[in-house]
């Protein structure tokens, strides 16, 4: 193969890696950098970066780098100074507009609660509690120990059991991945 055909093969695949998992990587940085930062500027930065350095990467399994790749950015995003606020997405539809509004509004007061935890007790539940990934997942993208995340996964929904008191049962909130935090 030539390189040529070898590029133009890695730009089609990179491109539908980004078609796929674009809105998962959105949702993903959303809940890291919550109204901070624009959260889609911070995959526009981690999929510009990635495609920069496309030929280096193998693009069949592309999920795992690309999460890892908008994590960094968020986390990177969130070091740098504020500069903004962007509006809130809105939720889904729903069957009524009362069952709607209220939705929204629990959607908003989980939001607000994941903002207000430290970043990395946020970047953490979110891997755990969105992504799904595995303890040492999270260590590596987060570049941390298994202990420490598992250490900031306890205190990151205790804390959230305190800010969301009245508003859930603390129970729902302390239950471990799979759960029923809605972070999109």
């Amino acid at each position: 193969m030539h390189a040529a055909q070898i590029r133009e093969e890695t730009d089609i695949l990179f491109e539908q890696a980004v078609t796929e998992h674009c809105r998962r990587l959105l949702t993903v940085a959303r809940a890291i950098v919550g109204n901070r930062v624009s959260p889609e500027d911070v995959v526009q930065q981690a999929m510009m970066n990635l495609y920069e350095h496309r030929s280096r990467y193998d693009w069949e399994e592309p999920g795992p780098l690309m999460r890892r790749a908008v994590v960094n950015e968020a986390l990177r995003a969130l070091r740098r100074p504020r500069t903004s606020l962007i509006a809130d997405d809105h939720p889904g539809v729903s069957d009524s507009p009362i069952n709607g509004m209220i939705e929204r509004e629990n959607i908003e007061q989980v939001r607000s609660a994941i903002e207000r935890l430290p970043q990395h007790y946020r970047a953490a539940l979110v891997l755990c509690e969105y992504e799904n990934l595995a303890y040492s997942d999270i260590a590596e993208a987060l570049d941390a120990t298994i202990p420490q995340v598992k250490t900031w996964l306890h205190r990151a929904r205790r804390q959230l059991a305190r800010l969301l008191a009245g508003v859930f049962d603390p129970n729902d909130l302390l239950q471990p991945a799979g759960s029923n935090f809605c972070f999109a």
